[in-house]
């Protein structure tokens, strides 16, 4: 994708979503798996597809709201009933809860999409054949993308919505998670959907600068464009030999690559990471898929931002912080995750930023711009030591999900024995 032929906020967004990912998917051995037909895949499917919806009247199913108020949220709501949109690959799951009730319940408007990189969220354009306010919603996807399956049940979007709400108040750039609904009144076998807003809420974004996020010029909102972090450094699948979006910002900004890479992705990451981690115990897996990019066509202006609050949440950090809210009822560690909670921070930093997202930037920053890695471990390690990284639990090597599949759906970690590289070690921090 060249800039200049970059479309308005939304098509550029759904471009870089689909097709900006090249090269991007090699971080474990089911990283490209997707289980998805042709006609709905990101990159190989239609430009546009439908999604039906469903009305769920009470008895049959939940609406689950947020403390965040959304028009957007309410385009669902029916009354005391709501509407259920279903992926329509997940219709034709098998062994899908409800699917009787389904088949007997009064249709709603269909929903006009396009698929994002992670192929169950999907951008909404119209209702009904209506254009409406652009917005994702998540979807229950049975089946495997990636490591996964994505059942989409009723703890984890309440979870959801708890740690949005938690982030929003701490005034960090997220997408706003602002209410959900699922089918069946079992919370363990109740699935659904989850609604996302299209834009941080005003002032809610992390900028270039070193102060706490928010600061800087940023207090109106983020910059014009938004694409998923990892367009900045995949290639276009569509159009291989065009220079990549990072190369492109970085020429058009003037600045010398190294810095303009530490100060507008590594060190405001690392901020975002550690401010939510330390304020609201949530590890954000900023990844690059959910660490999002925002940017103006000069390269000049520029902000971090978060989507997705399907977070683990640490108990004991919000104890430290006299935080007493009471605690979702999924994700939170040593309760719902048997790992200590410095394995799981380890994993969120050092394997889904780190090693997923930060060092595939440098791998080609150092190929296409000559880019030392080296200055951006110590940007990353300065920005650590700076905002707090050596009070939160961390191992003193980098941990991973071991590189297998299992039949029940879980997973484990290793111990890689690796120091890490953008980081501080834990036995590091007293001298820092």
């Amino acid at each position: 994708m060249i800039l200049d032929h970059a479309q308005d906020l939304l098509g550029t967004w759904q471009y870089a979503e689909r097709y900006l990912g090249g090269g991007t998917r090699g971080y474990s051995a089911y990283s490209a798996d997707m289980d998805i037909p042709d006609r709905y895949h990101p990159q190989r499917g239609r430009r546009r597809f439908t999604v039906p919806t469903f009305v769920v009247p009470p008895g049959l199913g939940v609406f689950l709201p947020s403390r965040l108020e959304s028009a957007v949220a309410g385009l669902y709501r029916a009354g005391d009933a709501f509407l259920l949109p279903v992926h329509p690959a997940t219709l034709t799951h098998g062994p899908l809860p409800g699917r009787d009730v389904l088949r007997s319940a009064e249709r709603g408007p269909d929903l006009l999409v396009v698929p994002s990189a992670n192929a169950r969220t999907v951008f909404v354009e119209r209702m009904g054949g209506v254009p409406v306010e652009p917005h994702f919603v998540k979807l229950h996807y049975p089946r495997r993308l990636s490591r996964f399956v994505r059942s989409l049940r009723q703890p984890v979007i309440s979870a959801q919505l708890w740690a949005c709400e938690e982030m929003a108040a701490a005034g960090l750039p997220v997408l706003p998670e602002t209410g959900g609904g699922v089918l069946g009144t079992e919370p363990d076998t109740a699935w659904g959907f989850l609604v996302r807003e299209f834009r941080p809420r005003a002032g809610n974004t992390v900028g270039p600068g070193h102060g706490p996020p928010g600061d800087g010029d940023f207090a109106a909102g983020p910059p014009h464009y938004t694409v998923p972090l990892f367009a900045l450094y995949g290639h276009d699948v569509r159009r291989p030999d065009d220079p990549t979006l990072m190369e492109q910002l970085i020429a058009r900004s003037t600045e010398a690559a190294a810095d303009w890479l530490a100060r507008r992705v590594v060190v405001p990451m690392v901020r975002l990471w550690l401010s939510a981690a330390r304020q609201t115990g949530c590890a954000l897996e900023l990844h690059g898929q959910n660490a999002l990019f925002a940017f103006d066509r000069d390269g000049r202006r520029t902000a971090v931002l978060y989507r997705d609050c399907d977070v683990y949440i640490d108990p004991g950090i919000r104890r430290a912080r006299g935080m007493n809210r009471d605690l979702p009822p999924a994700n939170v560690i040593s309760r719902d995750v048997h790992q200590p909670p410095a394995h799981m921070f380890g994993l969120t930093y050092d394997g889904f930023m780190a090693h997923h997202a930060l060092s595939r930037l440098a791998d080609v920053a150092a190929g296409a711009l000559g880019v030392a890695t080296h200055r951006l471990h110590r940007a990353a390690r300065e920005a650590f030591a700076k905002h707090g990284g050596p009070t939160v639990p961390l191992p003193d090597t980098v941990f991973g999900y071991r590189d297998r599949l299992r039949r029940d759906g879980g997973w484990q970690l290793r111990d890689t024995g690796v120091p890490p590289e953008w980081r501080m070690a834990a036995g590091s921090r007293r001298t820092s």
